[in-house]
């Protein structure tokens, strides 16, 4: 109801121009054009054609002069007695808008996976910092791979990806590595000969249908070592394939960290591999332009100290 009132005074007032409220404001304030002007950095003639125009739109005077001052007619009495106190409560909102004491949301753009990965920790050690913000999450769909649109078109703060941002408009930094291990489900029936490439590629399979290139990469790689795959269930998911291979014979290549945390839970065994597939790269994005926000930096700094430690602790480099 709110929004559908000020849509329609906005269409009424369309073509006021608000300036000369504050205008108005300031003169009836010092009840005097110059030192309106020197308030507001203005030029004396600016405030009385402004003051002019005023007159006009309410058909009197505004403000008439006694001796060294101007005196304000009932009119504006009336106007500043009715503006004044919401006009006041406006220019505190706009002040006071990027201050310490505001709650700075965050939106941030990631994958399930990813979200899963990275932001848990991340709010926990925010948590404990002093910077006033709330971290909303914005749930990234894989087969789009829109994270830059996303960006530029300001749905989201940050955008974590995997991988960077070609855009001087853009600050684009690696925050994190991963390597990749196969599972397969506890009671896998050929479970003791499947330690090399040639044994695993001859077993059934999932298949990650991402089209994010960081990921894409990485399925190139593991089929340069498995040519032959026979892919039986594929998803944008890696929980929804690691919960396949965990009820059939399809094994499935996941995040590390996934698998060290929730394979055992899900009824999956880390298989041991004998050969390297390059690590995913994680990238943090972010308009150059939020860094005039005074929290937005306290944030993002917290966030890339937060991800060098992880990956140190991690010995991953």
């Amino acid at each position: 109801m709110t929004n559908e009132k000020n849509l329609s005074n906005l269409e009424r007032f369309h073509s006021f121009d608000f300036n000369l409220l504050l205008i108005f404001e300031a003169v009836f304030i010092h009840c005097s054009v110059k030192k309106a002007a020197e308030t507001l950095n203005l030029s004396g003639s600016a405030i009385s054609q402004s003051l002019n125009k005023l007159r006009l739109h309410f058909s009197d005077p505004l403000f008439v002069r006694t001796g060294q001052k101007i005196e304000p007619t009932t009119i504006a009495i009336k106007l500043h007695s009715q503006i004044s106190v919401n006009f006041g409560n406006l220019l505190d909102s706009i002040i006071n808008f990027s201050a310490n004491t505001t709650t700075h949301k965050v939106m941030i753009y990631a994958s399930p996976y990813l979200a899963l990965r990275m932001l848990p920790d991340l709010c926990a050690d925010i948590q404990k910092s002093d910077i006033p913000c709330e971290l909303v999450h914005l749930s990234a769909d894989s087969l789009l791979n829109n994270g830059e649109d996303i960006l530029a078109y300001r749905k989201a703060d940050i955008v974590l990806d995997t991988h960077p941002y070609y855009s001087s408009s853009v600050i684009s930094r690696l925050c994190m590595q991963e390597n990749v291990v196969p599972v397969c489900r506890k009671d896998h029936p050929n479970i003791e000969k499947l330690i090399s490439p040639e044994s695993l590629q001859n077993e059934p399979s999932t298949f990650l249908n991402v089209n994010t290139v960081g990921l894409k990469r990485i399925q190139r790689d593991i089929d340069e070592h498995f040519q032959s795959r026979n892919f039986t269930f594929s998803s944008s998911s890696v929980f929804v394939n690691s919960a396949v291979s965990a009820k059939t014979d399809s094994l499935s290549f996941v995040p590390k960290w996934f698998a060290e945390h929730f394979a055992d839970a899900m009824g999956l065994k880390i298989l041991p591999s004998n050969f390297n597939i390059a690590p995913v790269d994680f990238y943090i994005n972010y308009n150059k332009s939020s860094m005039g926000n005074e929290n937005f930096v306290k944030i993002i700094t917290k966030i890339e100290e937060h991800f060098t430690l992880k990956m140190r602790e991690e010995n991953i480099s």
